[in-house]
């Protein structure tokens, strides 16, 4: 008689290792393809999982794709290396290619980050950013303040040079016409401009009086 062929048996995983299988199988799915496109039933058979346990595990497809992006929100920022033994501009080069090789790598998930996610204002998403954003910033000054003591008004004004960082990637990940390499040079030059006239003025400015009100009344 014949062999009968069968599906191939789902294999037997704790429910933390299934749910790990699950997220790199919608990690892999929402990095190269539209959210639209992508459907919980073949991030299931992706993971060698029921659709059910999907659900069980992430609620929704929303719910699948917030749990992506909090996975990016945490390992993002380690592409700024805060080991790396080279003069700042060859350590702002390196650290810019590490961070461009995971946009790169992952377009579509990138844009949640960019300001081109597929939901638009959305108070949990937007939280994300924030903390991908304070992440990065931190390690950058670290960087190049060399402490983690770092004064509120840095942070504050790297937070803000970022936009013009993350306007830039938005439009190469989006095949706006802008190349890696010009993304590079706005990057990485915009950094070094920071800390080398940017950071020292706003320091600067806050040894100052505290705001409008300082003094006020003798």
């Amino acid at each position: 008689m014949a062999a009968t062929a069968h599906a191939p048996a789902r294999r037997r995983l704790d429910p933390d290792a299934r749910r790990r299988e699950i997220l790199r199988a919608a990690s892999r799915a929402f990095a190269t393809r539209p959210y639209e496109t992508v459907q919980l039933a073949e991030v299931a058979s992706a993971a060698g999982a029921s659709r059910a346990l999907v659900n069980h595990y992430f609620g929704d497809k929303r719910g699948l794709y917030l749990a992506v992006a909090r996975a990016i929100a945490e390992r993002t920022p380690k592409a700024v290396r805060l080991d790396l033994d080279v003069d700042v501009e060859e350590m702002v080069a390196r650290n810019t290619e590490a961070f461009l090789d995971l946009v790169e790598a992952s377009p579509y998930a990138a844009r949640t980050f960019l300001g081109a996610g597929p939901f638009g204002d959305d108070p949990e998403i937007e939280a994300l950013q924030d903390t991908l954003r304070d992440r990065l910033v931190e390690r950058i000054l670290v960087n190049h303040l060399g402490t983690t003591e770092i004064p509120p008004a840095a942070l504050l004004a790297m937070r803000a040079a970022t936009g013009l960082m993350e306007r830039a990637a938005s439009d190469w990940v989006r095949g706006k016409g802008t190349t890696r390499e010009q993304v590079h040079a706005i990057v990485a030059e915009g950094i070094l401009a920071f800390v080398r006239h940017v950071l020292p003025a706003v320091l600067a400015a806050g040894d100052g009086d505290e705001g409008p009100a300082a003094g006020a009344g003798g």
